[in-house]
């Protein structure tokens, strides 16, 4: 089956949540979202085929192996001419554990026959540039979209003391410049 368009699949990792920042979990879930037709109600047939085997097996109740995911998401990606995988908060997955997604990320890119690209939120461990150093990458550092906060920050503070939403709307012009000040110095660009 070959599919004519472009696909996306996501994911956003938390620290709080262990199905959030298990590499198993983030896989599969990309899974989900990859082997689904546009229709929303079928499942793509790499995806049918390896449940199907693992029915055979006696294994159907346990969920896809690291390597089994890694495969699967080969063949659904070799399906779409240009896939697109996003990754928010990936340092929110432990140092440890991370590197084990990393891989299994990188073995997606290098082994399908189409075009993967994967855009990751991220503060820039080394262990994440060690795995995608071969790749090219946009980094955007805090200080990039400064000004973009400050602006931000200065409307909306401004706009609720004008609605009486902050302090009552009695706010002097130098406490007015400290709030906006003291929330953009620690919003350090995020």
């Amino acid at each position: 089956m070959n599919a004519t368009g472009e696909k996306l699949a996501y994911f956003y990792c938390n620290r709080a949540e262990e199905n959030r920042r298990e590499p198993e979990s983030i896989l599969n879930t990309l899974i989900q979202q990859l082997a689904e037709t546009e229709s929303g109600d079928k499942l793509l047939k790499p995806a049918i085929d390896i449940y199907e085997a693992r029915e055979k097996e006696g294994h159907l109740s346990s969920r896809l192996t690291l390597r089994e995911s890694q495969e699967l998401l080969v063949q659904l990606t070799d399906i779409y001419p240009q896939t697109t995988i996003c990754i928010d908060a990936l340092d929110e997955v432990e140092n440890g554990i991370r590197v084990r997604l990393l891989k299994s990320l990188k073995h997606v890119v290098e082994t399908s026959k189409n075009l993967v690209k994967i855009f990751a939120t991220t503060r820039m461990d080394t262990d994440i540039l060690r795995q995608f150093e071969m790749f090219p990458r946009i980094e955007l550092q805090p200080d990039d979209n400064f000004s973009d906060i400050n602006q931000f920050v200065r409307t909306k503070v401004l706009g609720a003391i004008n609605d009486r939403l902050l302090l009552g709307g009695v706010v002097d012009h130098a406490l007015k410049a400290e709030i906006c000040d003291v929330l953009c110095e620690r919003s350090k660009g995020m």
